[in-house]
Formats: C-alpha cells, sequence, structure tokens
C-alpha cells in the first residue's frame, strides 16, 4: 500500500509538471507561428514601393489632429441598419482623409497629428484559438496595417504626417487587463503601430513619435494633448478627466485637452473629447444593449499660440460611404472574426447519461 501511493504522488507530480510545460509549450509555439506567418506576409509587400511622395508644406496657420480609436478592423457586421468589414473600413478611412484635407485647406494647416488610441483590432484571448488561427490572426493585422498606410499615404500628400499611439483594452493578446507596460503592450495594437513604423522608417514627411501602454502626453502648437483608451474613465466623465489631468498636474504638468474612446459614441466637450467607433453598430449593441451608434472619429484643429487661440472640435460621420472608393488592400488576407454576434448567445452544458 505504501508503495502503491508512493507511486501515485510520483505520478501527480509529473502530470503537474507536464501540464505546465504543456501550457508553456502552447504559448511559445503559437507565438512562432504567428511571428513566421507574419514575417512572410511582411515580406510580400513594401510601403513606399513606386510612390512619389510629395514636398512637405511649409508655414501653416494650424495643425489638425485625427483622433483614431476603435477600428476593430476584423469585426463583421451584417445589420439591416449597418454593415462593416474590411472593404467598409477602407471606404471610411478614405472619407476620413477626404475630411482631414477640406478642413486642412480651410484652416491653412501644414500638418496633422495621427493619435491612434487603441482597439484596433478584436482579439481571441484564448491560447488555443490564438495556436489554430495563428495564420488568419497575423493576415488581419496586416490588413490593418495596409489600410493604415494607405490612410496615411492618402494624408501624406497634404500635410506633414506625425503618429502617436497608445494600446486599447480589446485588441489585448491575455485574457487579464492589465496596467503594467509590460502586460499592457502585450498587444495587437503595439504590433500593427510597429509594422508601420518599420515599414515607414526614413519616409520624409511621416513620423512615429512615441507609443506607450495606457497613457501618452503630446505637444501641438504650446497646447499639451493627452491620450487615452478610455476604460479608465468612470461613469462622471468630467470628473474622472479632471482627476486624470491632477495626477499630471502634481508633477508639474498642465493638461489642456485629453483624447480617448472606447464607448463607441461621439462626444466632444470644452477640455475632454470621446471617439466614436469605425464599425457603428454591431449585433451585440443593437439586440443586447438596445444601443444604437453611428461610425464616426473626430478630428480637432488648433490653431494659434497657447491664450490666444483655439481648438476647434469636429465629428466627422462616417457612416455613409455611398460613392467612396475604398483603399485597395491585399483582399486574399480576409479573415474575420464576428465576435460581436456571439455575446448574444448564452453557453450552455447538455449532460447525457449513457445506460
Amino acid at each position: 500500500m505504501r508503495l502503491a501511493k508512493a507511486r501515485q504522488a510520483q505520478a501527480d507530480t509529473n502530470r503537474i509538471e507536464r501540464k505546465a510545460f504543456r501550457e508553456h509549450a502552447r504559448v511559445e509555439n503559437a507565438v512562432a507561428a504567428y511571428t513566421r506567418e507574419l514575417c512572410s506576409l511582411l515580406d510580400e509587400r513594401g510601403f513606399t514601393q513606386g510612390v512619389q511622395l510629395s514636398r512637405i508644406p511649409e508655414g501653416g496657420e494650424s495643425v489638425l489632429i485625427v483622433q483614431l480609436s476603435d477600428l476593430h478592423f476584423n469585426e463583421r457586421v451584417e445589420l439591416p441598419s449597418n454593415r462593416y468589414d474590411f472593404t467598409v473600413a477602407a471606404q471610411r478611412l478614405a472619407k476620413l482623409a477626404q475630411r482631414v484635407k477640406q478642413l486642412g485647406k480651410s484652416y491653412g494647416a501644414r500638418k496633422v497629428v495621427v493619435a491612434c488610441l487603441g482597439d484596433f483590432l478584436n482579439s481571441d484571448r484564448r491560447l488555443d484559438e490564438l495556436l489554430s488561427n495563428s495564420t488568419n490572426r497575423s493576415k488581419a493585422t496586416l490588413l490593418a496595417a495596409d489600410i493604415l498606410r494607405a490612410f496615411l499615404l492618402d494624408l501624406r500628400e497634404q500635410f506633414q504626417v506625425e503618429v502617436y499611439g497608445i494600446t486599447g483594452n480589446e485588441s489585448r493578446v491575455n485574457k487579464e487587463l492589465g496596467w503594467s507596460d509590460e502586460l499592457a503592450t502585450d498587444s495587437y495594437d503595439l504590433m500593427i503601430y510597429e509594422i508601420l513604423k518599420r515599414g515607414f522608417a526614413g519616409t520624409d514627411g511621416i513620423a512615429f513619435c512615441g507609443f506607450r501602454a495606457n497613457e501618452l502626453l503630446f505637444e501641438v502648437m504650446g497646447r499639451t494633448f493627452l491620450c487615452l483608451h478610455g476604460h479608465q474613465i468612470g461613469a462622471n466623465v468630467q470628473k474622472s478627466v479632471q482627476e486624470i489631468a491632477g495626477k499630471y498636474a502634481a508633477q508639474g504638468i498642465t493638461v489642456d485637452y485629453t483624447l480617448f474612446g472606447h464607448l463607441h459614441a461621439s462626444a466632444i466637450g470644452d477640455y475632454h473629447a470621446r471617439n466614436a467607433s469605425l464599425v457603428g453598430s454591431n449585433a451585440y449593441s443593437e439586440a443586447g444593449l438596445n444601443f444604437c451608434s453611428k461610425a464616426a472619429q473626430n478630428v480637432h484643429i488648433v490653431t494659434g499660440a497657447k491664450g490666444t487661440g483655439a481648438i476647434d472640435g469636429v465629428k466627422v460621420d462616417l457612416q455613409d460611404v455611398t460613392g467612396i472608393e475604398p483603399y485597395p488592400f491585399a483582399a486574399e488576407w480576409e479573415a474575420y472574426c464576428p465576435k460581436s454576434e456571439r455575446k448574444l448567445h448564452t453557453p450552455s452544458v447538455v449532460y447525457q447519461v449513457v445506460v
């Protein structure tokens, strides 16, 4: 009996050790497969090959800030009130670039700052799905980078472009929501940003100026802007924004304006602006939450010196893209993750008794 118990204890120890190794090996294999596929697809396409860049504009009386968030590229929506896929995303970003160019001409802008506020992808946060879908996930990442590449080149035709970025909550790889830099940057948002940064490296007039995990500051014409994703904003938006700004005030930094997204609904205030999404309504928001929204993104016009100028915010309605030509992208890379509809179904376990 003592010998049998000793063997059982040893078997249990081996089982635990094998399970720990198996979980670690799955993560390593998933990341390796993802990276190999991503690298092979990156080698197939260049970013500025055959592109004639225009001359960088000089002077200018204002700077535009494009608030870009909640793009959710790999989400698919098929509703009577809304449709969304990669093609629609490419159309809506093309429409946004048109509006930015119109505003630039009206205000005499010479530069555009693109503030990437996260949630550029939906992600499955399960190791088995990451492993089995490594090809599709990397293709979705490349599609997002491909469409954003076209968007930035479109803006570059008229402006000097600067890009900043932070992570969102939906694009994280891990199941847990993290706040440390190491955990929060384990995100597809950072992956897309770094692909674009590497692809545009050395390109005249397009600069990638910084990426942070949760919060980022940048300065435009003497004003300090704070970038958040928005999942750290409470129900009382004004109070939450001022509390976060107060944290920086204690460090001697005055935040003039706060940019965030997350809730997929536009709201432009005196000291902050919340972005909508590029998606608009989906099955979960309409049927599960009884909440309708429209596809939109914000653009801000910064004019004059601090104290004498202004920050004008504009919501650009992107819902209707009739007649808009989408940016070209590699359609063979399309891969969808229609997770919004899955939220409407409650999982159940069926027990079968066999006699």
